[in-house]
C-alpha cells in the first residue's frame, strides 16, 4: 500500500482513540438490559407455585397452564406485573408456558414451555 502515510494515520488513532472508548463505554454501560426468561422456578405443595426470573425493564409476566389429560381447561392468566403464580388444581400432567415481556413494548416477548408432573401431597402423609 504505496502512498499511505502510516505514522500520521496512528497519530490521527491515538488522537481519536480515548474519545471513541469513552463513546463505547457510555453505550455498554447506560444501554437496557436485553429482555430474557432467564428460569422459571417451580414448588409442589398443597398449590402449584410458579416463579418467573427474566430480564428487561418494566416486566410483566403470564402463564398458560394446560391439563395435559384434558380434565380441565386450560387456564390463560394474561399479564401481570408480579412474576409469582399459585395455582390450586387437581392432581395431574401440566404443561406450563411462562411468557414474559417489557410492558413497554407491545410486540416484545419470550416464552418458555415446560412440563409438570404435579401430584398434591396430602399434609397429614
Amino acid at each position: 500500500m504505496a502512498g499511505v502515510n502510516w505514522e500520521k494515520a496512528y497519530h490521527d488513532l491515538e488522537e481519536h482513540i480515548e474519545a471513541i472508548m469513552r463513546e463505547t463505554s457510555n453505550l455498554v454501560n447506560n444501554a437496557s438490559p436485553k429482555l430474557k426468561l432467564n428460569d422459571v422456578y417451580i414448588t409442589k405443595t398443597d398449590s402449584l407455585d410458579v416463579i418467573i426470573d427474566a430480564t428487561g425493564e418494566r416486566m410483566e409476566y403470564a402463564i398458560d397452564l394446560i391439563d395435559r389429560k384434558g380434565k380441565m381447561e386450560t387456564i390463560k392468566t394474561g399479564y401481570q406485573k408480579s412474576n409469582t403464580f399459585s395455582f390450586d388444581i387437581p392432581d395431574g400432567r401440566y404443561s406450563i408456558t411462562a411468557y414474559a415481556k417489557e410492558s413497554a413494548k407491545d410486540n416484545s416477548r419470550v416464552f418458555e414451555k415446560i412440563s409438570v408432573n404435579f401430584k398434591r401431597v396430602q399434609s397429614n402423609e
